[in-house]
């Protein structure tokens, strides 16, 4: 089984929020993964090393600044009476709506759904704001999100092996 059932998720509570509750029909479309998937994911495409971005290993990706082009602020469109995501990431991003999403808040926490459920809901996901990274299917393009309001957008590097002595570190 990838998935875990989001009637017994512990952090569904981000999606049942009193003032941003998801409708069900979009609830369905987002699928928390199971400890074992999230962690193939995680040692796949963000660190072999690393189980959170706190431990990330000075070889990975998501602290290497060449992996980052731009940054950006979303704490004040999500302070914000509108839903939409901040302009800079839905213009940037060229993404179809049919594209799957992973929001990867450490290797045993990993939510996957299409990134036009992510664009509706992001305010939800945004609840997990602490170095949480946003990876696209088969996409090289990577956002990561700060709890200072804001984030860094670039692209995905590869995973060095865990033993990999060509890399310094």
């Amino acid at each position: 089984m990838k998935y875990i059932s989001m009637s017994t998720y512990k952090h569904a509570w981000i999606f049942r929020h009193a003032e941003m509750t998801v409708p069900a029909e979009d609830l369905a479309e987002i699928k928390p993964m199971t400890a074992t998937a999230a962690n193939d994911l995680w040692r796949n495409n963000i660190s072999k090393q690393g189980e959170n971005p706190d431990e990330f290993a000075d070889n990975d990706w998501p602290v290497t600044p060449s992996s980052w082009e731009t940054t950006g602020e979303w704490q004040n469109s999500w302070e914000s009476d509108a839903p939409t995501l901040p302009e800079l990431l839905a213009e940037s991003l060229n993404w179809t709506p049919e594209t799957t999403v992973y929001y990867c808040i450490d290797n045993e926490t990993v939510f996957e759904t299409r990134w036009e459920i992510f664009q509706k809901h992001w305010k939800n996901f945004l609840f997990f704001d602490d170095k949480t990274l946003l990876i696209g299917r088969k996409r090289k393009q990577a956002i990561q999100f700060h709890q200072d309001g804001t984030f860094q957008m670039g692209l995905k590097g590869t995973v060095p092996s865990a033993n990999d002595s060509s890399v310094n570190g």
